[in-house]
């Protein structure tokens, strides 16, 4: 006599089958999948000593490009496209950076420009979050926020003295390099607000060279990347009536 399959072999073989049927299914898909990029490393502004950075970078590289023309000195206008309280600043930056390293800078246009574009990018989509921050404690230090969560939620001491506290700084060490492995040394991680900035160096038919960087900022510091707004202009003036007393 055959025995009968046990009905709890039927599941493993239905959900085995299902499987199979959704991976077929996936496989016929008529778009690409999602991948994401390689890990990578992205500055976030922070201060104007980081706008400060990138000015004596770009000055560096038009330097260094300027050097190889073989026509000699050339002097250069920096231009930016509006009065940004970034653009202004790293205006201002840049044209230091480029004296001090040599290069004639002229407060009138020239038939070289230096051109500098900024390009403010707010995504819309949230950033999801690899590893959550456990319980209510914030990390301030290695060990800092775990260890603080370990003393409020498991204060029973049923394990041996020291023994509580070395596991609570243990795990808050290796919390402390996931999470700067996952969201980088910048405090706050990565923001869904960037800015892409980028000079050109120019004649009136050719362009000569050019760099391109990207930064992360903080959402709150988007406004010191936009233009400034001109003031309203005044109110008009309500016409003042007089009236001419005439005595009886």
């Amino acid at each position: 006599m055959t025995p009968m399959p046990s009905p709890h072999l039927r599941i493993p073989r239905t959900a085995a089958l299902l499987a199979a049927v959704l991976l077929t299914a996936c496989g016929t898909l008529d778009v690409p999948r999602a991948d994401n990029y390689p890990a990578t490393g992205q500055k976030k502004a922070r201060a104007v000593h980081h706008w400060d950075v990138l000015a004596g970078d770009v000055a560096g590289r038009v330097t260094e490009k300027m050097a190889a023309w073989p026509q000699g000195e050339y002097p250069i206008h920096v231009t930016v496209p509006d009065n940004s309280s970034f653009n202004q600043g790293f205006l201002k930056l840049l044209k230091v950076h480029l004296l001090n390293r040599g290069v004639v800078v002229s407060t009138a246009p020239t038939d070289v420009e230096l051109e500098v574009q900024t390009q403010l990018v707010q995504h819309q989509a949230e950033v999801p979050r690899s590893l959550p921050i456990p319980m209510t404690g914030t990390i301030l230090g290695t060990g800092v926020g775990v260890l603080r969560d370990w003393t409020v939620h498991y204060s029973d001491r049923t394990l041996l003295p020291g023994v509580a506290t070395a596991l609570g700084i243990g795990a808050g060490v290796a919390l402390d390099m996931a999470h700067l492995y996952t969201q980088g040394a910048a405090a706050g991680g990565p923001t869904r607000t960037e800015v892409l900035i980028t000079t050109t160096l120019k004649t009136r038919d050719r362009y000569l060279a050019g760099s391109a960087d990207m930064y992360y900022i903080e959402r709150a510091d988007a406004v010191l990347y936009q233009p400034e707004l001109p003031p309203p202009p005044p109110l008009p003036s309500t016409p003042v009536k007089t009236w001419r007393v005439v005595a009886p």
